[in-house]
């Protein structure tokens, strides 16, 4: 039978014999209903809550409490003194004295009755939770066993909670009592919820300092969320001296670290980082006076190692500077460890600690300022002598940073010296008078050769981009006609690094050569009045440099004017003078003049050659803009002959360039004739605005647009000028991407503006009264129909007509720079793009946070005090957030200040925009 969830079992009749009378009279009443509720089966009884043997038990023998005298045992419920002699149960076998039941049997053990031997060990089966009644019979977690039997009770100092047994004092989830668990992270002491500070170290009250220690061969003692499981970590005890926040870096650890807060009351996590500058981290506490906590430095991902704890708290950034001396050349040693982060450098946007001099200049010219240092140093000058003052220029480099400025005499400027997210132990500053650039100018004679040494030259540029560099000869040269020119620095004694820039040193970058097998030589195209500078630097070796300048003959051969004919040769001997514009330097090429006899479509192929050829045919001269390009007819590269056909007016004269990337070898060249279409296709009226619309399906490919390959066939209309001014043309509604562009007479014109816009190409232009242009709509292979809208200017979003924003916040605004006015330029960039002009009129006093997140374009953001003459507040070009180009600013202002906002772009970029202006909560 089955009562309140146990089973009765009866006995055999001759165990009930020596049961109690109250047990008899409950196993009598078996079939009634008032039997009493029992909590253990027979032959186990309850004694004060514990189930007890009676039958077996020597320390309950026949009752509760009834023990039996020493050596006794517990048969039936009667105790018995133990048999004389050597055999029967305890005893040994016959042959070799091995207790009887070594493999579970009860034996003596020592003098220890009922003991059995489990596993080569002696155990009492009568209280042991892991052998309990048997060898091997463990009990539940918690669960004591009392006469062999695994009670329903825990074990002392244990209380069951829903089924398990749990310590009250130390259990986080039952903490003083069942189901009262602790916050997360933190542990139960004593029943009561709480943190232990062991183990870590006591670093006091003191702010700022810095402690050192290490992670190595450490445990994982606390649980951060950042850093992950099986970390080792270090735990510093801090006590905050007052109220206030506190900041805890690691900035210059060598290894990826993770850094955290917790509560030293509470262990509750305070505040996590693994990643705030690089591998190093960073954290802001705020605490009360006297509050302490733990701060726990572990490693991300496993890392370990040894590193820097340092403590600092926010407060007023002391700008204070070094003055240096008004002389040069001068050379002064410092340190940025301890120092504060006092400049925010505009080339780096990391903490980092800086060292600041003042400088002023005792005599107007250009300076350069030099800083050297292991590993990364941040070099940042900035106008006024002040911390806040505007950077005149910025650089972030390895080992060596330079920075060159004009100053006017008596003029101070502040020279900041730091490293990202690291203190620099010690660094290097130079200062010293640039010499002239270029030192010397070579006029225009060729050939001409120059000799010199750069033993003692300043340091001052960086040829071909290169992160080290020692002293530079500068020289300027202007070409005395169009052609090609040809730079060898063949017979120096070391290898140079060369590199020319376009009018000035500090002009666009042209080319490069270095002395890697041969001596460093390039070939330049070059228009009459052209004037390059030549920087001969080297890798830091010293000696002496020789530069040879000479006109390379280009072209080759003059084919006339007539067409078709054909000719043929090898480039094998020939130099490579030119750059194709769809394709790369390497191989040698072939160069051939052409004159128009008629107006018509020409065709240049070269099938019937040799090797993997490149066709380029340049306006009027080697030095002139590639009219078209081709690398392989077949774009599959199945066929690698080339063939590009270009409208041309008669008498009108091209260079054809055969060429390749990196191969020579026999050629044919051809050129044929046929009568060309109409082009213009279609003459609009001389009114605005005006719209038409097409289909470039069938057009023939006939012109090629700078800012695209313009594989697909073009529409073109001509459009007469009704009067001065600025034009806008776009394509905004076509279902196919366009390449929007425009030539000023006929279509063998070369391009004087185009852009690749999407389906919404936009082009700004100025036409005088009577002004002829072709209108090309040309695509990268599409077909399809596209609109093309012809209107005048009316100067939206120019400095006399800005776009007016509302003075809401939040604000936000669309619109696209593409066809605008490239008139305003900002400090950090944007001279050669174009730009939307805003105005802004804020509603109330405070920060005010300025973005383009989300533009389809790299752009620059500006600010101006009043209108577009007023003095720039803030200018950024990348935003940090943003890999993307986009750019941020945030500005105080005043209740009712109006401001200009410039939606510029980086270098000629521009595009769709979108314009953020919030205040700061």
């Amino acid at each position: 039978m089955k009562r309140d969830g146990f089973r009765f079992r009866y006995a055999p009749s001759r165990a009930v014999a020596w049961l109690p009378a109250a047990v008899l009279a409950a196993t009598s009443a078996c079939g009634s209903d008032e039997a009493p509720a029992q909590i253990c089966d027979v032959p186990y009884f309850d004694c004060d809550g514990v189930c007890m043997a009676l039958g077996s038990d020597p320390d309950n023998c026949g009752a509760c409490g009834n023990e039996c005298p020493a050596g006794a045992s517990c048969v039936n419920g009667a105790c018995e003194e133990p048999a004389q002699g050597g055999g029967g149960a305890g005893g040994t076998d016959d042959t070799d004295g091995t207790p009887a039941g070594s493999g579970g049997g009860v034996l003596d053990c020592g003098g220890e009755r009922t003991m059995e031997r489990c596993d080569g060990v002696c155990v009492d089966t009568r209280t042991d939770p892991d052998h309990c009644g048997k060898c091997g019979k463990q009990c539940d977690p918690g669960r004591a066993c009392a006469g062999s039997l695994c009670q329903r009770t825990c074990l002392e100092g244990l209380t069951d909670c829903a089924g398990s047994c749990v310590d009250l004092s130390a259990d986080p989830l039952h903490c003083g009592g069942c189901g009262s668990a602790c916050d997360p992270g933190r542990p139960c002491e004593e029943g009561a919820c709480g943190c232990s500070v062991a183990p870590s170290e006591d670093i006091g009250t003191v702010a700022p300092q810095q402690v050192t220690g290490t992670t190595r061969d450490a445990a994982d003692t606390r649980a951060l969320s950042c850093s992950g499981a099986d970390t080792p970590d270090q735990t510093f005890l801090f006590t905050a001296p007052s109220a206030g926040t506190y900041i805890f870096d690691t900035l210059e650890a060598p290894f990826d670290t993770a850094l955290g807060a917790l509560s030293a009351d509470t262990c509750a996590e305070l505040a996590c980082n693994d990643d705030a500058d690089g591998i190093q981290s960073q954290i802001f506490v705020d605490l009360a006076e006297g509050e302490r906590i733990l701060v726990v430095v572990s490693g991300a991902s496993g890392a370990e190692g040894d590193f820097t704890l340092r403590l600092t708290q926010p407060g007023p950034v002391m700008c204070t500077p070094t003055a240096l001396e008004p002389v040069v050349p001068q050379t002064v040693t410092g340190t940025t460890v301890g120092l504060e982060d006092s400049v925010s450098a505009e080339c780096d946007f990391t903490s980092g600690a800086d060292a600041t001099y003042t400088f002023t200049a005792p005599e107007a010219g250009a300076y350069v300022f030099s800083a050297s240092a292991p590993g990364e140093v941040i070099l940042d000058v900035l106008e006024e002598g002040t911390c806040t003052g505007k950077s005149l220029g910025c650089e972030n480099a390895f080992s060596e940073s330079t920075v060159m400025a004009e100053l006017e005499a008596e003029e101070t400027v502040l020279v900041a010296v730091s490293s990202p997210g690291r203190s620099l132990r010690s660094f290097t500053l130079d200062v010293f008078k640039a010499p002239p650039c270029p030192g010397q100018d070579l006029g225009s004679t060729v050939p001409q050769t120059v000799t010199g040494t750069n033993e003692g030259l300043s340091d001052v540029l960086s040829a071909c981009f290169a992160s080290t560099t020692g002293g530079e000869a500068t020289y300027s040269f202007t070409a005395p006609n169009d052609g090609v020119y040809l730079f060898d620095t063949r017979g120096s004694s070391f290898p140079v690094l060369m590199d020319l820039r376009s009018g000035s040193c500090d002009g666009d970058f042209i080319t490069c050569a270095d002395s890697d097998v041969t001596a460093a030589r390039t070939t330049v195209p070059l228009s009459e009045g052209e004037t390059v500078v030549i920087v001969l630097d080297t890798e830091g070796e010293t000696g002496t440099y020789q530069l040879e300048i000479s006109e390379v003959p280009c072209p080759l051969i003059d084919l006339g004017s007539t067409a078709p004919q054909t000719v043929t040769g090898t480039t094998a001997e020939l130099l490579d003078l030119l750059e194709p514009s769809c394709g790369y330097s390497g191989g040698p090429e072939a160069t051939y003049r052409f004159t128009a006899p008629a107006d018509g479509i020409y065709t240049f192929d070269t099938e019937g050659s040799t090797f993997d050829t490149i066709l380029d045919v340049r306006s009027g001269s080697c030095a002139g803009p590639s009219l078209r390009c081709n690398d392989d007819v077949d774009p599959s590269g199945e066929v690698t002959t080339s063939r590009v056909s270009v409208l041309l007016s008669a008498d009108q004269t091209v260079i054809v360039s055969l060429d390749s990337n990196s191969t020579s070898g026999e050629y044919m060249l051809s050129v044929a004739q046929q009568e060309a279409p109409p082009c213009p296709l279609i003459e609009l009226d001389s009114t605005v605005p005006q719209t038409v619309t097409g289909n470039n399906e069938g057009y023939p490919d006939l012109l090629t647009p700078e800012c695209g390959s313009g594989s697909g066939g073009e529409a073109t209309y001509g459009f007469t000028a009704p009067a001065d001014g600025y034009y806008t043309i776009d394509t905004a509604g076509s279902s196919i991407a366009t390449i929007l562009s425009v030539r000023e007479g006929g279509c063998g014109e070369v391009e004087t503006d185009c852009v690749d816009g999407g389906t919404a190409s936009r082009l700004l232009v100025w036409l005088d009264a009577g002004a002829s242009i072709v209108i090309s709509i040309d695509t990268d292979g599409a077909e399809g129909e596209y609109a093309l809208h012809v209107g005048q200017f009316d100067g939206t979003g120019t400095c006399d007509a800005p776009v007016e924003l509302e003075p809401v916040l939040p604000l936000t605004v669309t619109g696209t720079t593409m066809g605008s006015l490239g008139a305003k330029s900002a400090s950090c960039g944007g001279s050669l793009a174009t730009e939307v002009i805003h105005s802004f009129t804020a509603p109330e006093t405070g920060t005010y946070l300025i973005d383009t997140l989300g533009s389809d374009y790299d752009t620059v953001l500006s600010v101006f005090d009043g209108d577009c003459s007023g003095e720039e507040l803030e200018c950024n070009d990348d935003s940090i957030w943003d890999d993307g180009g986009t750019s941020e600013l945030s500005v105080e202002l005043e209740a009712g200040q109006t401001i200009t906002i410039v939606v510029d772009g980086y270098e000629r970029s521009s595009g769709p925009y979108e314009l953020h202006v919030d205040i700061e909560p």
